[in-house]
């Protein structure tokens, strides 16, 4: 049986900035303990740990608190400033560090924030991991403190994120003649996206790169890709990406201003890569086309529960190159162990330069089963096998699909939201069904009026 999760979400640990858990005292203990069970679990070894952020308002502060907590326990720190997320994940790895904080709340709004944790690896905490530090941060004891003569240190990491740029034109190819439009959603990506692609040759179109702390996906980026698609079209670019706020996904639009998710790109990318493997991993979210075309074409896809950690790890098991989530986290085994938007762009410009066609023909490689996805706002989140109601839906739902489509119900891990997706051949059928599931979501008395 899983242990209830106190602070860990589907993705790290997330709320409101300055409310529990992420005031600046709770956020340092955090750090502390952080600390502390790097301490336990390899003390032959002075430890340093990667510390990011976003350009929320909030992050500086939340970034200080965490730092003090983990000098206080004897760490150093690598503050690498403001970088996309996946840039943690590299650094540490390149550096052969302890593990890695990133401060962000990814595509919430700017009065969210949160704390994804990476482990010696470059890879997102494990469950298990997780539940680790948790016990270390709740443990009834006082946590032990290094003594004033042996506290951490912290470092400017700024130089090292160089490494990371160049890591990423190292990936793509060189891309003079192709122009490109960037929505940097005013997170994370807004300065080192506009510099891999003009050092790649290409000529950059950027947008939404201006933060001010408070404007972070705000009508733009991955979650409202129609505003770089406008532009593209009126410019007359080749392509276009739209990353979110620490820039782990990327949405793409071909010249005709046509949005392209994530899973064509999976589809795109793991066709590339298919002398590598023929395994694919996408999550349950993932559209039914996408996996009859790469079984057309050869492949097995594999689906896990939401969230790109739950991606790579199915990838480490079953051997795949490349994995990833509609919603636009990729990630490529040869180049990254997180998802990387910047990458993923680089890759599928590159893809696109290399073929000499328009990307309406490179990035549309299947057509999408009809999809639907409804969010339910609710008030608490009950086990959703307990809900017979629910399960009564779902039930009588699926036999009125008759096996050509899919329901699924599932709790955000970041939001108060139950989210209903149905896949069929009948956008009236998706319509009837989504209201059987709603309705009997209400009937519980777990929807917000």
């Amino acid at each position: 049986m899983k242990t209830k999760r106190r602070l860990f979400g589907t993705d790290g640990i997330r709320g409101i900035a300055n409310r529990y858990p992420l005031t600046p005292e709770m956020v340092q203990k955090i750090g502390l303990a952080y600390g502390v069970y790097l301490n336990a679990k390899f003390p032959d070894r002075k430890h340093t740990v990667v510390v990011g952020q976003d350009t929320r308002l909030s992050s500086d502060m939340i970034k200080a608190a965490l730092i003090s907590g983990l000098n206080s326990a004897g760490v150093d720190v690598l503050d690498a400033g403001v970088v996309p997320t996946p840039a943690v994940s590299f650094l540490i790895k390149e550096g052969d560090f302890s593990g890695g904080v990133m401060v962000s709340a990814s595509h919430n709004p700017y009065e969210y924030n949160g704390l994804k944790f990476f482990n010696h690896l470059g890879k997102k905490f494990s469950e298990a991991e997780e539940g680790g530090l948790e016990l270390v941060v709740f443990n009834k004891y006082e946590l032990p403190r290094a003594n004033y003569d042996n506290l951490g240190r912290v470092f400017n990491g700024k130089n090292l994120v160089e490494s990371y740029k160049k890591h990423l034109e190292s990936a793509g190819r060189y891309l003079a003649g192709l122009k490109i439009g960037l929505d940097c959603a005013n997170g994370a990506t807004y300065q080192i996206a506009p510099e891999v692609f003009s050092a790649l040759g290409a000529k950059v179109f950027t947008f939404n790169a201006e933060p001010d702390g408070k404007n972070i996906n705000d009508g733009c980026g991955a979650l409202h890709p129609e505003k770089l698609a406008k532009k593209v079209v009126e410019l007359g670019l080749h392509l276009g990406f739209a990353y979110d706020g620490d820039g782990d996904r990327c949405i793409a639009v071909n010249e005709r201003g046509e949005v392209i998710d994530g899973d064509q790109l999976i589809a795109l990318l793991a066709l590339h890569f298919a002398d590598r493997s023929k395994e694919a991993v996408a999550t349950v979210m993932s559209n039914l086309g996408l996996e009859l075309f790469l079984r057309e074409k050869g492949f097995r896809l594999h689906r896990t529960p939401v969230g790109d950690r739950f991606v790579a790890e199915k990838m480490d098991e079953v051997g795949a190159a490349v994995g990833g989530e509609q919603s636009g986290h990729i990630i490529v085994k040869e180049f990254a162990e997180t998802g990387d938007g910047i990458l993923t762009s680089v890759l599928v410009a590159s893809i696109v330069k290399s073929l000499r066609k328009p990307a309406s023909e490179v990035l549309s490689l299947f057509k999408p089963v009809p999809q639907k996805l409804k969010n339910v706002k609710v008030k608490e989140k009950p086990p959703l096998e307990r809900l017979e109601k629910v399960q009564r839906a779902i039930r009588e739902g699926e036999k009125l699909l008759e096996g050509r489509g899919r329901v699924l119900v599932r709790y955000s891990g970041t939001e108060p939201l139950l989210r209903i997706m149905v896949e069929a051949e009948s956008p009236e059928l998706i319509e009837r069904v989504i209201e059987m599931v709603e309705e009997a979501v209400r009937e519980e008395g777990i929807a917000q009026q």
